[in-house]
């Protein structure tokens, strides 16, 4: 009987250092998930192209997003780049990047949904049921990625 108690013993114990455990890891999880900041924008990013050509570049550095809005001509190899367009950024608790004009005004916000060293995925509703993804690679310079991605 003595060792009975002391298995239960030693199942109790490692029942609650395994509930210990998950709620540390749990706490973790959450704070990294909803942590981000700019720091972890900064940077080049290269987005991959869409089906219609375009495979935008934006550049964040401080709190100021430069997007390069970028063309692609699949059939060329070729690209166009229109006006840049520069933004103030923050990242609110929802882990979405609001940007607003130099006059202050907000004007749109991404849904951050995960970041790496290398890649980025961005989401916007483009209406009330459909929501867009974007993808991007971090890159050294400003060099547009014009290589149709196989789905």
């Amino acid at each position: 009987m003595i060792k009975s108690g002391h298995i239960n013993m030693k199942l109790t114990l490692s029942k609650k250092s395994l509930t210990s455990f998950l709620l540390v890891s749990m706490t973790m999880f959450s704070a990294n998930s909803f942590g981000y900041t700019p720091k972890d924008l900064q940077g080049i990013w290269a987005m991959h192209p869409l089906n219609n050509g375009i495979a935008n570049l934006v550049e964040f550095s401080g709190n100021t997003a430069t997007l390069h809005p970028v063309q692609c001509d699949f059939e060329t190899g070729l690209y166009t780049v229109d006006s840049i367009e520069k933004s103030n950024f923050k990242i609110n608790k929802q882990n979405q990047i609001e940007l607003y004009n130099e006059q202050g005004e907000f004007e749109q916000a991404l849904r951050i949904i995960s970041i790496t060293d290398n890649q980025l995925v961005l989401e916007e509703a483009a209406n009330d049921t459909i929501m867009l993804k974007f993808h991007y690679n971090k890159i050294n310079k400003l060099t547009p990625n014009c290589i149709k991605y196989k789905k």
